[in-house]
């Protein structure tokens, strides 16, 4: 496959302005984050390391197994692989370490904690999930069962996988450093931190996936909205249970760098679906292999779906007919080829949808990260 390490970034701007946009927001984002962990200590830090270790195992995992093989990422300024662009392990970072250690500010049991980190990475995953989807940030695959059931072009299983690998990375983080003395201080043993580092990379993906597979047994064996709804509220109670017993410190200060770099990823996400054009993002790439129609496979639940992409028959939002792109021959089992966006056919909405959850992220991480409280503390003294 032609692709590159680094490749030219005003070649990129002129195919996937908005594409170039989010990689710029998360590399800032993890680099934040990872400023964020040095000045707290060595939770903060295993949370952050946790969270590119597990997360970037998790991508390459689901790209490895044929099965489950039913997303491709468009070419980035910066590739680690064919198929894994830098920004990756920087988005897996943001929506694991900023909902981990804002809840984590609340002093919850184990459950409590891990249900609402998956709630709230849910909450700020969402807006993310739209918009790359509509922008041709990726594709999926076109007739995989566990991605057809979708909310704005977001598939519901792609929520659920959210919901429950944020909460058990969270579940494994707070049972590993519970037991040592200097986790609230930030001052972890060695021990601890290589354990709890081995723990999270070694089940996060375990655990999620015997997650799924019991829940997306309301849908018949591929997950889909009973799915995500009773994943929903099922760690809803158990966040609502633990937030009863919850102890945040009553002088803790505010958390107000995480705490900008959350809205500023909110008020991006929001930007970029109000002014970019998906008609007007070209992805040269790897995409989901084209060849002859109905060709059926079995995935990893079991259910058939169709092996190829059928070229004269999909449900995607992207296109082949690219304009101001040179011509180009699609070859039945090509891996690299051009397809580009379909324009809004209903911009409102998906715009609704997007600036909602950006003002919900915002609300949410205020309260986490202790914004809300100190403004009220200020204003009674």
């Amino acid at each position: 496959m032609p692709w590159h390490v680094v490749n030219d970034p005003l070649e990129q701007w002129q195919a996937l302005p908005a594409f170039m946009v989010a990689e710029v927001l998360f590399i800032g984002l993890a680099l934040l984050a990872l400023w964020h962990a040095r000045e707290r200590g060595r939770t903060h830090q295993l949370v952050w390391l946790g969270a590119l270790v597990a997360g970037t195992a998790n991508d390459l995992i689901f790209m490895a197994l044929p099965l489950v093989d039913n997303f491709w990422h468009s070419q980035a300024t910066i590739m680690l692989t064919p198929r894994l662009p830098l920004y990756i392990p920087c988005v897996y970072i943001s929506f694991l370490y900023y909902p981990t250690v804002a809840v984590r500010r609340l002093r919850m049991n184990a459950l409590g904690t891990a249900a609402l980190t998956g709630l709230a990475a849910v909450i700020f995953y969402a807006a993310f999930d739209i918009t790359g989807a509509k922008l041709l940030w990726w594709t999926w695959h076109d007739t995989d069962l566990p991605v057809a059931s979708r909310i704005l072009g977001a598939p519901t299983s792609s929520t659920l996988w959210v919901l429950t690998f944020a909460g058990t990375f969270s579940w494994l983080v707070h049972r590993v450093v519970a037991g040592d003395a200097g986790a609230e201080a930030g001052t972890l043993t060695h021990r601890t931190f290589a354990k709890g580092l081995a723990v999270v990379a070694g089940l996060s993906t375990i655990l999620m996936v015997l997650q799924i597979t019991l829940l997306q047994q309301l849908d018949g064996g591929a997950p889909a909205y009973a799915a995500l709804g009773v994943g929903v509220a099922i760690y809803a109670g158990l966040a609502a249970h633990g937030l009863r017993s919850a102890s945040p410190g009553a002088s803790a200060p505010a958390d107000r760098g995480a705490f900008v770099g959350v809205v500023f990823y909110a008020l991006t996400l929001a930007v970029c679906m109000a002014v970019f054009d998906p008609s007007a993002q070209r992805s040269t790439g790897t995409h989901q292999v084209p060849g002859p129609c109905y060709v059926e496979a079995q995935d990893i639940t079991g259910l058939t779906r169709h092996e190829f992409l059928c070229v004269s028959d999909y449900d995607e939002d992207f296109t082949f007919d690219c304009p101001a792109a040179e011509a180009e021959e699609l070859v039945s089992g090509a891996r690299w080829y051009t397809i580009c966006g379909r324009p809004h056919t209903n911009h409102r909405v998906w715009m609704a949808g997007v600036t909602g959850l950006a003002v919900v992220t915002i609300g949410l991480f205020a309260w986490l990260f202790g914004v809300r409280r100190s403004r009220r503390s200020s204003s009674g003294d």
